[in-house]
């Protein structure tokens, strides 16, 4: 699944994770034990304090000096505001009008915060992702109908149910504001003023155009700040459900078979967008027309949606922060928490399955971030990024002008990022709240941030510890809920393993793990320890002083107040760094602009993209993954795993196994350019119709967020045939069949 856009670690954690990080006393956050977390299973990292400066292994500078660079090594996420006619032409004879780009840049919409859809009828027909849409069908589900699990149909438009708190938005028009927004740095200026003043600027921009055109505007950074342009938007508010089909149709496979191919997925959802008064269904005269017959091998196709983001315009120094520190890092985060709650559901069946989709969450995003580091560790992909910025860099340097004014980016960016990779694994190891959140540790973290707030007149105090904020705050406190020892011990062992593979010895959060403990002994031994689980306990330390936390005698209270504090020098140092890396990075991507201009797509930025590729098969296991797969091919699978969770046929398709024809293609595979974000996204043919839904990438694609390079990389979407024809035999759904065919509807 690609929904949602994996950007820096907060927003990765709150996206891929958000059901794993609620209060302290969910079933999510507190633990069972695991003997799994003992440290050694870690795999193990050079750690980061000891790096000098970031080097990239000298195997890859001599590989990088025979790399050929095909020009495409930034991706084909063109902007519509830039399209690569000529490249088109060339590379497939086509060259699109104005009017055909104008037709699909309206036919495509944003839906929500997270995923891509687009309008396939005249009357507000919206196709995107079953995956994307999973809130909304929760929402509408009831104590009697679980549209998860059986799957909706509206057979009129009355029928049609509400989807709470979604949006569609349609991208009306596109302005270039970089002048104004570069015009704010004034000279004199430091990094931090610079900063303050664009933002500034962006905030009024933005805000003006909002009253003046009554649409939704946004502000966009492209080629990380060396263009900005504001994003006019249409908003549909109003959108309700008209189909689904069994989560277990939409997700066939589950885990195992994600980010892979073949696939056997149905991963549709069909909502509508309505008028403001709720009632009317929109206008929508730009939409793709259906085509039943769907996309067919070394076709053109065209993708059309809103990737998330990509690093792709980095320095080889950023490559390097991103190889060393930051995705090993995350890894052992995840395969921590992995650990954790695979454990829990071996012992404990029942809170196994409590948990199953906070699992899948986690090895999603496991998966993902695995796969990103072994193409970052990748010698080809590495040599590729070298060469690269081999030959950008020459350019500069050959250019007087140029190198005058960027000639020391690339130095300047490398002592930042070195200092980078030494701070990364502290900033978040000494967040009590963070990465592997043991219940306890962030019950006695929370404790010590109140009484120390609590301290200070309520003026000076941060905003989560003011006004109503601070009433929860309180609350959560005195009644956290019930914590699960053994869960919590099997987490707080998880960050005290990882950190000792990223920390020096002499840090207080290694040296918390005494001599000839491992990391799962020491966290028995603290949270066995700790009274942080005792009320009265809880209510004495919020009644005392700042003063009195020193003179505590609980172990997992001074353990949390030690991490606190070190991690807020830790945390001023990295705003300084991001604030000077925020400055660089323009400057970067000044010169990169500079020479190539817009013959280049900027990375993403969750805004309206269109790529270009072919359906295509691509070599697999020593001999060719299909460029497409049919429904055979589903019951297939099904049967050769026993019909067992979760190749488990969906209801309805077993139902119907003797009336679909199972020669039909169902999913298929394309070259084009995508990312987190673009789960929903139309594919369409040259003739505008659509052909496909984008739904996932493959794991061969991973190394793509680096450069667009892999040869086996593959979007996978589902066909258009395919969904004809369950929405014909399987599901029955004659209205809405007939109105994206345009025979009829209701």
């Amino acid at each position: 699944m690609l929904s949602g856009d994996v950007r820096r670690l907060a927003p990765i954690l709150a996206l891929l994770a958000t059901a794993a990080c609620a209060s302290a006393g969910s079933q999510e956050e507190v633990a069972a034990p695991s003997p799994l977390m003992t440290g050694a299973d870690l795999t193990p990292h050079a750690p980061p304090q000891l790096l000098e400066v970031l080097r990239p292994p000298e195997a890859a500078v001599t590989a990088a000096e025979d790399v050929e660079l095909t020009g495409t090594e930034m991706g084909t996420m063109w902007t519509f505001e830039n399209p690569p006619l000529d490249y088109w032409e060339e590379t497939y004879g086509f060259r699109p009008s104005a009017e055909w780009l104008e037709h699909v840049r309206l036919a495509s919409v944003r839906y929500g915060q997270v995923c891509s859809a687009s309008f396939v009828s005249p009357n507000g027909l919206v196709i995107t992702n079953n995956h994307c849409a999973r809130d909304c069908i929760d929402a509408v589900s009831t104590e009697e109908s679980d549209y998860l699990m059986d799957g909706f149909y509206a057979p009129t438009r009355n029928d049609e149910k509400l989807c709470p708190n979604l949006y569609l938005d349609q991208l009306i028009e596109i302005e270039d504001i970089t002048a104004p927004v570069h015009a704010a740095a004034q000279p004199g200026m430091d990094a931090a003023a610079v900063a303050s003043a664009q933002q500034r600027i962006r905030t009024e921009l933005d805000q003006q155009c909002e009253a003046e055109t009554g649409l939704g505007c946004q502000v966009v950074s492209l080629f990380h700040g060396g263009q900005y342009k504001l994003y006019k938007f249409r908003r549909y508010s109003t959108v309700k459900l008209a189909f689904a089909p069994e989560t277990q149709a939409g997700f066939f496979g589950g885990d195992p078979d994600n980010f892979t191919y073949p696939r056997y997925d149905l991963d549709i959802t069909f909502v509508r967008a309505y008028e403001d008064d709720g009632v009317t269904p929109a206008r929508t005269p730009h939409y793709f027309k259906w085509d039943p017959e769907g996309a067919q091998e070394g076709e053109l196709v065209f993708v059309t949606g809103n990737p998330g983001s990509t690093s792709r315009q980095i320095s080889v120094s950023e490559y390097l922060y991103q190889r060393e520190a930051r995705h090993p890092t995350l890894v052992d985060f995840f395969d921590s928490r992995v650990d954790v709650l695979h454990a829990i559901a071996e012992k404990d069946p029942a809170r196994g399955r409590a948990l199953k989709n906070t699992t899948l969450r986690y090895e999603n995003s496991q998966k993902l971030f695995r796969g990103q580091l072994k193409g970052l560790r990748d010698l080809g992909l590495t040599a590729h990024k070298i060469r690269w910025e081999n030959e950008f860099r020459q350019k500069v340097e050959q250019d007087p002008q140029l190198a005058a004014q960027y000639g020391d980016v690339w130095d300047e960016l490398e002592v930042i990022h070195t200092a980078k990779a030494r701070l990364y694994p502290k900033l978040y190891l000494y967040d009590p709240d963070e990465i592997v959140p043991s219940a306890h540790l962030q019950l006695a973290g929370r404790l010590v941030r109140y009484i120390e707030a609590m301290a200070v007149p309520e003026g000076q105090r941060p905003n989560q510890f003011r006004g109503d904020n601070l009433a929860q705050i309180e609350a959560q406190l005195r009644e956290p809920g019930p914590l699960l020892e053994d869960q919590s011990v099997g987490m707080l062992a998880g960050r005290l393993a990882i950190a000792q593979g990223w920390l020096p010895v002499n840090d207080p959060l290694v040296a918390a793990i005494r001599a000839g403990e491992t990391p799962y002994d020491a966290a028995r031994r603290l949270v066995g320890a700790t009274r942080v689980g005792d009320a009265e306990y809880r209510a004495r330390l919020m009644e005392g002083s700042a003063t009195s936390l020193g003179a505590l005698e609980d172990p997992l209270v001074t353990l949390a107040r030690r991490m606190i504090t070190m991690r807020r020098p830790a945390l001023r140092e990295w705003g300084r760094l991001t604030t000077a890396q925020d400055i660089q990075t323009e400057r970067f991507a000044k010169a990169l602009f500079a020479v190539y201009g817009t013959d280049l797509p900027p990375d993403a930025t969750f805004t309206l993209r269109i790529t270009d590729g072919e359906v295509k098969r691509y070599e697999y296991n020593g001999t060719y993954a299909p460029a497409q797969t049919t429904l055979y091919g589903l019951y297939a699978r099904a049967a050769e795993f026993g019909n067992e969770m979760p190749w488990k046929l969906a209801p309805a398709f077993e139902k119907a196994r003797d009336e679909v024809d199972m020669s039909i293609p169902i999913n298929f595979v394309s070259t084009n350019d995508i990312t987190g974000g673009n789960s929903g996204s139309p594919v369409i043919d040259r003739d505008a119709r659509i052909v496909g839904v984008a739904f996932d990438g493959n794991v061969e694609a991973f190394p793509n967020e680096f450069l667009f390079v892999a040869p086996s990389g593959r979007t996978v979407s589902v066909h258009t045939a395919g969904i004809t024809e369950a929405l014909r035999s399987v599901y029955q759904t004659g209205e809405l069949l007939a109105e994206i065919l345009g025979t009829g509807g209701n």
